[in-house]
């Protein structure tokens, strides 16, 4: 988690549960509507995914705007789940500090929480295309593969130990080979030892397809300036920041 600050990146949304000024949250507020959670599972080390029945339509690598108060702050959530799936689910990591991500990790079936319609651009087609990730970052990747959309599809994925690869347990049948997970403080079978940024530096990447960014405002800005110095067109970069 990172502090607020304004970075210029081309195509451009924010995920966040704490740093941001509040009048910057405010002026972001959606219409928000009750829904009923239908479970809350682990998904990694202080990481969980928090579900509730679909009844709406969107396009995977969207966002949702949500809180625990129909009138309180709002905190935006790419989904996590296929557009076909019978519930819809949003990826998280506990904030301690933060003012949402506590209160999601204690809710249970059945507790209400406001969730908004979905929106944003930072969506995936058919076709090649490579996505880049790290910590709950992987979210609109995880929509896009459940939605039928992993084929032709690279993932470079970075965390620091194996159990950090949220999403890992789906993504490996889905991907094989095209996965790839860069872990900074491990190592063994099916990582590669080293920050992902690395793995972009040591190898070609070819300029004639869509380059998805998706995680911490550094690596973003660190994969972009990467893939840009290797000839990949600033037009091909899509990203999308979590705070």
């Amino acid at each position: 988690m990172v502090r607020w600050l304004p970075v210029l990146l081309g195509r451009l949304s924010f995920e966040f549960d704490t740093g941001a000024p509040d009048e910057y949250l405010s002026a972001m507020a959606h219409p928000l509507r009750p829904v009923d959670v239908t479970r809350l599972q682990s998904s990694g080390p202080e990481a969980w995914t928090l579900y509730w029945k679909r009844d709406f339509d969107f396009l995977p690598g969207q966002v949702v705007a949500l809180s625990i108060l129909a009138t309180g702050p709002q905190r935006l959530y790419s989904l996590a789940s296929g557009i076909r799936d019978d519930e819809v689910g949003v990826l998280f990591n506990l904030a301690a500090e933060g003012w949402l991500t506590p209160q999601l990790k204690a809710v249970r079936p059945g507790h209400r929480i406001y969730v908004s319609a979905p929106f944003g651009s930072f969506v995936g087609f058919p076709g090649p295309a490579v996505w880049i990730a790290s910590g709950t970052g992987v979210a609109p990747f995880l929509s896009m593969a459940h939605s039928g959309l992993a084929e032709e599809k690279t993932l470079v994925q970075g965390a620091r130990t194996r159990a950090d690869f949220y999403g890992q347990e789906a993504l490996v049948p889905l991907l094989g080979n095209r996965y790839h997970r860069c872990a900074s403080a491990d190592s063994g079978e099916g990582l590669h030892p080293g920050r992902l940024t690395s793995f972009l530096e040591g190898r070609p990447w070819s300029g004639d397809r869509p380059y998805y960014l998706c995680g911490s405002a550094t690596m973003v800005v660190e994969a972009r300036d990467i893939l840009i110095r290797q000839g990949i067109p600033f037009k091909n970069i899509l990203s999308e920041v979590y705070f």
